[in-house]
């Protein structure tokens, strides 16, 4: 009987948020708690300016590729396919594919009276940009927000071994920027702005991760490469549009089937989604305490969000970016936790491994930049 766990290996990386234009860049802006946040324009029912987290204006406005608008063309549509072509096109910079590769999409979950991007729109600019080599019938598109991008590790794992494929993408871009879409945060109170006791900054992004399933063709960095293990996935009966209690059980089946396998050192850091809503806080203590045996005593908890505010479908991976990249800086071997939970019911948690290269063979980081690289010294935490 074979009981190997069928894992994916980070070969490459492209993200852009308000903080940050690659993988690196994001990390490094994280790891320093560099905000973001902005007052914007927009004001909720108070007359309060809301605070959000864009990218700069000038990423959108000096766009020298050709865009398909289609029809009912928006400024969000425009931001989200734009910083989805500025991700993947760091991706295929770091690693020429010679076939076209599927892609696993992270999709905004839907939302009546909500105007959301029309996923064929999306993809068909992806598939129109002559450098982004991506295989048009091995697109699939996961429409649960915040969690898909972590969720789609299992199709992915799928697209890998039952498909035969040697390398997958997987991600997601979104951005917050419609006013449909702010004005129903606002009609529930969850915008940031002054005056609000509980309300999280609508950001923007993309993040994508070039996976594979042979870890002699992972990214190595100082003799080291990135792990993902299976993803645990449950739905969590009291989310914010149910009207059954919350409990937290949801996350808590995330997390245990997440960690169902894992007998090395305990989990010494978590990448978490929460957003600065006080919602959230209640069912990470509930996974935490359930699960407590898997965990270092003094273990990290990280939410990027603090810094580039909620991505939205985004979320996923641009967790598992900034979490690979950390583990890379880190010294020695370690495992991180990374999850996701949507406004809806689902909810998703990944274990990511930092592993010795198996061979000498495996992929260098060609889009690392020195000066950068040098400016962030390692990290050494007592949970180590």
């Amino acid at each position: 009987m074979n009981n190997r766990v069928n894992k994916a290996y980070i070969a490459a990386s492209g993200i852009i948020t308000s903080v940050g234009c690659t993988s690196l860049m994001t990390a490094a802006a994280v790891a320093a708690k560099i905000s973001g946040y902005k007052i914007s324009d927009y004001h909720n029912y108070d007359r309060q300016p809301v605070t959000l987290s864009l990218i700069p204006e000038m990423i959108f406005s000096d766009f020298p590729y050709d865009i398909d608008e289609g029809d009912n063309y928006s400024a969000q549509y425009d931001r989200i396919i734009k910083a989805a072509i500025v991700a993947l096109r760091t991706v295929f910079k770091a690693h020429a594919a010679t076939q076209p590769l599927p892609l696993v999409l992270a999709m905004s979950e839907p939302l009546d009276k909500v105007m959301q991007i029309p996923p064929r729109l999306l993809i068909s600019n992806l598939l129109n940009q002559p450098d982004l080599n991506i295989a048009a019938d091995k697109v699939r598109c996961i429409h649960t927000g915040r969690a898909a991008g972590i969720q789609g590790l299992d199709l992915a794992l799928r697209y890998l071994y039952d498909g035969g494929e040697d390398y997958v993408l997987l991600g997601g871009s979104d951005s917050h920027l419609e006013s449909s879409l702010l004005n129903q945060f606002d009609a529930q109170r969850r915008l940031l702005a002054p005056g609000s006791k509980d309300g999280f900054a609508p950001g923007e992004g993309a993040a994508f991760l070039l996976l594979t399933r042979h870890p002699e063709r992972a990214l190595c960095h100082k003799g080291h490469i990135i792990a993902l293990s299976p993803p645990g996935v449950a739905e969590e009966p009291g989310h914010l549009f149910s009207d059954e209690p919350y409990k937290g059980d949801g996350l808590d089946k995330a997390f245990k089937q997440a960690l169902k396998d894992h007998s090395g050192s305990p989990i010494s850091a978590v990448y978490s989604s929460m957003n600065g809503e006080h919602h959230w806080a209640k069912e990470y203590g509930v996974a935490m305490l359930r699960n407590k045996p898997c965990f270092h005593e003094k273990v990290e908890i990280e939410h990027p969000a603090e810094c580039y505010g909620d991505l939205g479908a985004a979320t996923g991976a641009a967790l598992m970016v900034v979490a690979a990249e950390h583990l890379f800086k880190r010294s020695g071997p370690a495992t991180y936790l990374a999850y996701s939970s949507s406004d809806s019911a689902w909810r998703a948690a990944v274990r990511m491994e930092k592993l010795a290269c198996q061979t000498s063979a495996a992929t260098p980081d060609p889009i690392r930049h020195p000066a950068l690289d040098s400016d962030w010294p390692e990290t050494r935490s007592e949970a180590e």
